[in-house]
């Protein structure tokens, strides 16, 4: 190609188009997505609820009733301090334990909220099982989660997902529907967000040019961060910061699931 024809003025004027707002969704869409399933006096199940702040949301939302599992002890400390201090204890259960062995009832729950839960569960077809045997036969599970764009690749599963806790076989895509089906689930609507809710909180917050900034900081000071914190906190912060550039670039690729069981449809 012609040089003076690629840095033409026309060239440059792309990247003036490129400074406007296409208008993206945020993160506020999965309550969206919610509103659709949920109603007054619902029971929801909140899997990996971390400081339940989610739960606490659509509680409110829907004057519903919320039970917050986690796996970790200080998610669950957080979320029943947020549950106190919202002054829910009377419609919220916050307590310890895992998504491969819920303790609900059968049929007892009408919606699961699963929110970047899939990619780290050790024994996926188990927790599906579960979370299908406690949905109510008219209940839904809304889940986000994240998808592999292209194959697996070793160097980034070392360097991103193994320190996250991430299980990779989650992150793909047909596998990961496969799944669903054999748990008894059936895909009743999928949206694929893309890049539009990292759009969202760049052009309000710039959050991944501030964890591209402090990623920088951190390879630059890798032996004192090491010496200070270990190699393992090294590995994780690491990866972390990774993660919102590998969503903007396209790698990794939110996607909002909800799933009905298969006799519903």
């Amino acid at each position: 190609m012609d040089m003076a024809e690629i840095y033409s003025k026309t060239f440059w004027s792309l990247f003036e188009d490129l400074d406007s707002s296409l208008n993206p969704v945020g993160p506020d869409q999965l309550y969206d997505v919610a509103d659709d399933y949920l109603r007054v006096g619902h029971r929801i199940l909140d899997v990996g609820c971390r400081d339940a702040r989610h739960l606490i949301e659509l509680v409110r939302r829907y004057d519903a009733y919320g039970i917050g599992v986690d796996p970790v002890p200080w998610h669950v400390q957080r979320a029943q301090t947020a549950v106190e201090e919202a002054s829910l204890t009377d419609r919220i259960t916050i307590r310890c334990g895992v998504a491969e062995n819920l303790a609900e009832a059968p049929a007892s729950v009408d919606v699961i909220w699963c929110r970047d839960v899939i990619e780290v569960l050790p024994d996926l077809p188990t927790a599906l099982t579960q979370m299908r045997r406690v949905l109510r036969a008219d209940g839904h599970l809304i889940a986000y989660t994240n998808v592999l764009h292209g194959p697996i690749d070793p160097v980034e599963t070392a360097s991103i997902h193994e320190p996250l806790g991430n299980v990779v076989a989650n992150l793909v895509e047909g596998d990961l529907e496969a799944g669903f089906d054999a748990a008894g689930f059936v895909v009743v609507r999928k949206h694929v967000i893309g890049t539009e809710w990292r759009e969202y909180i760049e052009e309000r917050n710039q959050v991944v040019s501030h964890e591209l900034l402090r990623l920088a900081r951190l390879r630059r000071s890798r032996d004192c961060v090491i010496e200070r914190y270990g190699q393992d906190a090294y590995r994780t912060a690491e990866a972390s910061l990774q993660w919102g550039l590998h969503q903007f670039l396209g790698r990794f690729v939110p996607v909002i699931y909800v799933l009905a069981g298969a006799s519903l449809c």
